[in-house]
């Protein structure tokens, strides 16, 4: 799903609440958290006292709560995620109306199924890797894992999404694919819900990153398990690696540290 301005102006109306006969102190209700079956707490620290940054940066309330990613509207306003209040206040001055770049401009789910914006992941380098169990790749996860540990703290970071498309390589559900890739590899980069990359039901994410209309310059079906793509700090994709090409070997790895090095 793609994501546009998701926050506007802040509500004015943070003072209405549905009360339906409880205590204000402790069930009180602002309308809109209300057509979502929301309480208080979800935007305040305590019932009628500050907002934490959901409330904050979320008070326009004209999207689903569903979609909300904390750590993706903290990155764009230039502030601390876990911030309350008055110390929410956003460094930067183009908030709300920041432009996120195509390629991360995408709501995805993750393993355990919460929403993730990928717009938090601006100003990182980004590995998108389309990922399977069964599959002869799936030895690449360790050499993945070793190139996340290493560079993490730089700015890398490695999204597995597990796909079903390649000879039934990853039968499992979501739940079986985390204790698969944490018990044998250790893995502990970013892992997604399963999707489809390829067909009619090819997720949004990998019909952008494969489409000859909005990424032509690496365009083309993905080849197989283990395809990787890399987007720099400003969400621009910069490589493509065909699924054989293991993510440790030169080839990637002088992509990867060019992209790290550059500011």
């Amino acid at each position: 799903m793609q994501l546009n301005g998701l926050v506007r102006a802040f509500a004015t109306t943070t003072a209405v609440f549905v009360l339906g006969g409880i205590s204000s102190s402790s069930m009180a209700t602002p309308v809109f958290a209300a057509r979502e079956h929301k309480p208080c707490l979800y935007c305040h620290v305590v019932p009628g006292g500050p907002r934490n940054y959901r409330g904050l940066y979320y008070a326009s309330h004209g999207f689903s709560f569903a979609d909300f990613d904390n750590v993706a509207e903290a990155n764009l306003a230039g502030a601390p995620p876990n911030a309350m209040g008055a110390d929410a206040s956003p460094t930067n001055p183009d908030y709300p109306d920041v432009k996120v770049p195509a390629a991360l401009n995408f709501v995805v789910k993750d393993i355990d199924g919460n929403p993730v914006n990928m717009a938090r992941y601006l100003g990182k380098v980004v590995m998108v890797v389309n990922v399977a169990s069964l599959c002869g790749n799936t030895p690449q996860y360790a050499g993945l894992e070793q190139m996340y540990d290493e560079y993490k703290s730089k700015g890398l970071v490695i999204l597995g999404f597990p796909e079903n498309d390649f000879l039934h390589q990853e039968p499992g559900n979501n739940a079986q694919i985390k204790q698969f890739c944490t018990s044998k590899y250790h893995v502990t980069f970013p892992m997604f819900s399963k999707i489809d990359v390829l067909g009619p039901k090819q997720a949004p994410l990998y019909k952008f990153l494969t489409s000859a209309d909005t990424d032509p310059k690496f365009a083309g079906p993905i080849d197989w398990n283990f395809a990787k793509f890399i987007i720099n700090r400003k969400g621009q994709v910069v490589a493509r690696f065909k699924a054989g090409v293991k993510p440790t070997t030169p080839e990637v790895l002088s992509v990867v540290q060019a992209q790290l090095a550059a500011h």
